[in-house]
């Protein structure tokens, strides 16, 4: 087999290397990708971390993989995302054992090694891959502040882009956000906005709490309302009982020619309307029934009863302005009972 040879048999090439013209089952560097895939791993040993890789390599407008390979005739239904290099795309590269001189193919991962000319030494790799492996045990801490609850609802008041959580200086029992636009495309594209997560959630202990205020009803007054809603939905449904009956007693003297037509389609769009009228009726019930429960649930956080992760779903997002201002912006109708 050309895998257990060593041979490449994959339809496109790693990032960085081209098939050779003599034999297209073997590797060699590509004279311009191969530059920036060397640049890519030096500045990993120098400790530069993924994002500041990224920023570097958007600053430079370099051509990301699939751009590069679409100007070499790659042609197809490719995910083009938006045409900037990614977390991803790098964190891909600095983990392909490919770029070592080694290939590791096919359904039982053969591995073969110094098939290739390598873009990197080994133990640059390895070392590459340990920084990776002890980062990623240091950032998983135990405990609630573990867990993101805001994911992807922190927004930049600049760009509008999403903001990344990450862990305090010396990986400290505390985190803040900052602007991803920023650390990927640099300051030039936004001026990026930065909040300690602990000023964010008081923020929105804050907010829900004028939020409440405002719309603060007591329960008897709910209960006074859901039972007007009842009273007003049995009397139309009395009421719509009543102009079906009338319909179809006329639908009878219609079908004996005692009324004409147009008579008859009067007092059946009667009836149409009272039904319609008690399905609005309803629906306006449950739908009172729902913000009040909503309600409560915001209230109890409020009062922090229940931690905000039971109310998630009721934020859409929360924005992060300059000079510290903070806005919350909620995804619940603003009528609540």
């Amino acid at each position: 087999m050309k895998a257990q040879h060593g041979e490449f048999i994959g339809p496109r090439t790693p990032f960085g290397y081209q098939k050779s013209k003599e034999n297209p089952s073997q590797l060699v560097p590509d004279p311009v990708a191969a530059v920036i895939v060397r640049k890519i791993f030096e500045m990993a040993a120098r400790g530069t971390g993924v994002t500041g890789i990224v920023r570097h390599l958007n600053e430079r407008s370099l051509p990301t993989p699939i751009q590069y390979a679409r100007a070499h005739g790659l042609d197809g239904n490719f995910d083009d995302s938006n045409g900037c290099w990614n977390s991803r795309s790098v964190k891909y590269i600095l983990t392909n054992r490919t770029y070592t001189g080694m290939l590791v193919q096919g359904k039982e991962k053969r591995a073969v090694e110094a098939t290739h000319e390598p873009l990197v030494d080994s133990g640059t790799f390895d070392a590459i891959q340990n920084a990776f492996q002890a980062r990623a045990y240091n950032v998983a801490p135990q405990g609630q502040s573990a867990d993101n609850i805001l994911k992807g609802k922190v927004i930049c008041g600049c760009c509008g882009g999403k903001m990344q959580r990450k862990r305090g200086t010396g990986h400290a029992d505390w985190h803040f956000f900052t602007c991803i636009t920023k650390n990927r495309l640099g300051s030039d594209k936004c001026t990026g906005m930065y909040a300690r997560e602990e000023d964010v959630l008081s923020a929105i202990y804050h907010q829900l709490k004028d939020y409440v205020n405002e719309r603060y009803i007591t329960n008897s007054a709910y209960k006074q309302q859901i039972q007007e809603y009842t009273e007003q939905i049995a009397d139309l449904a009395q009421r719509k009982t009543t102009a079906w009956i009338n319909a179809m007693e006329h639908y009878e003297q219609y079908v004996q020619g005692e009324i004409s037509e147009e008579a008859f389609r009067e007092v059946q769009d009667i009836a149409n309307q009272a039904k319609d009228v008690l399905i609005q009726a309803t629906e306006d019930k449950a739908a009172c029934e729902k913000q009040y429960t909503k309600f409560r649930k915001l209230l109890s956080a409020s009062s922090k009863n229940i931690p905000l992760s039971k109310i998630m779903e009721c934020i859409d997002k929360v924005v992060v302005d300059g000079g510290g201002k903070i806005v919350v912006e909620w995804s619940i109708s603003d009528s609540l009972p």
